[in-house]
């Protein structure tokens, strides 16, 4: 049996060639972009370059992106931009917390509740209301019906924090929000698009015409952009990986459930609830063996909050763990975990 010191956790260090990015950027880029020097034009040709790389790697148009050093600024930006107090706000009941509080601060709102397969459920609703969609949810791995939901609504602000490159955003939407983690980048970077520039309006005080407030870091924006050109997954070694877990989970845990089908999910990404157990307690006694997996809400992971997202599927939030699959997994890992999982289960 080969011992495992596994990470299937949602975190990782940066690669090697990562940090090296960001140590050259502190050498290279530490000017200005803003100002007039020798070292603020380097560090202006990089930022370019850094932008560029970005725009194409996520498929966008370079004018359309812009930096931001705060993912939850991006994501209040993003859907308040099109906002007016008339202007009804549509989100699901499995949207990031961020996004659930930004709703409840604006008065003209609508959630839209999800199947027990985690899709959301089309409902009529305003033509004219601002639809904040998200791709693929964060704990679940389940990804949306982008093409059908993006006609429900005249503004459509997509929420790709989690699937980063990994599914298209199509044609129809007028915002986007991506977070350089989601390719294996650095955090503190977070990537702005907004397609529908008429309509858009900068929605914190201001003097000029912006889109952001700046004030982002330029070696993270340089490392998150060498981390998206180097992104790759083999989507079917982690399908294959996911498959295995979820037969050989629900044959030696009678009565766990994986959450999703693995048609409908990102195949990285897994939840799987265990009978009679403590979230936390499993996340514990998991970790004394070496081995590390999440639990709670995806965006409130540190105080272990019971997970909206279950809850809103109509599934149990105790219990239940949340599993990431890495390329550089094995099988014999995969049955490891099973195994450690079991005598967890079985000495709570």
């Amino acid at each position: 049996m080969v011992r495992v010191t596994g990470n299937f956790g949602g975190q990782a260090p940066l690669s090697e060639v990562i940090r090296s990015a960001i140590s050259a950027a502190f050498d290279a880029g530490w000017g200005d972009p803003k100002k007039l020097s020798q070292a603020s034009t380097r560090s202006r040709i990089l930022e370019s370059q850094a932008r560029e790389s970005i725009a194409s790697g996520l498929g966008i148009a370079e004018d359309e992106i812009e930096i931001l050093g705060e993912e939850e600024l991006a994501t209040f930006l993003a859907i308040s931009g099109f906002l007016t107090p008339d202007i009804q706000l549509v989100v699901s009941a499995i949207d990031r917390g961020k996004i659930r509080a930004l709703t409840r601060t604006h008065q003209n709102h609508r959630i839209i509740p999800v199947d027990h397969k985690g899709r959301l459920i089309p409902e009529s609703f305003s033509r004219g209301s601002v639809l904040s969609l998200q791709v693929a949810n964060g704990e679940t791995g389940i990804f949306q019906n982008l093409e059908t939901l993006s006609e429900s609504a005249e503004t459509i602000v997509l929420d790709a924090t989690t699937s980063g490159p990994r599914i298209s955003l199509g044609k129809d939407w007028d915002a986007a929000i991506f977070s350089a983690q989601s390719w294996g980048g650095p955090a503190g970077i977070a990537i702005m698009a907004v397609r529908n520039s008429q309509r858009w309006r900068y929605p914190l005080p201001h003097i000029a015409p912006i889109r952001t407030p700046g004030g982002y870091s330029l070696p993270l924006l340089l490392a998150a952009s060498v981390a998206l050109e180097n992104f790759s997954e083999d989507r079917a070694h982690l399908r294959e990986l996911n498959h295995r877990f979820r037969l050989a989970i629900v044959e030696a845990i009678p009565g766990s459930i994986c959450v999703g089908e693995l048609d409908d999910c990102l195949p990285h990404l897994l939840t799987v609830i265990l009978p009679n157990t403590i979230s936390e307690m499993v996340v514990r006694d998991l970790d004394a063996m070496g081995i590390t997996v999440e639990a709670g809400s995806a965006c409130s992971p540190i105080d272990l909050a019971p997970s909206h997202v279950l809850a809103a599927m109509g599934l149990p939030t105790e219990g239940a763990i949340r599993i990431r699959f890495r390329d550089s997994h094995s099988h014999d890992e995969i049955d490891e975990l099973v195994k450690s999982l079991v005598k967890v289960c079985s000495d709570l």
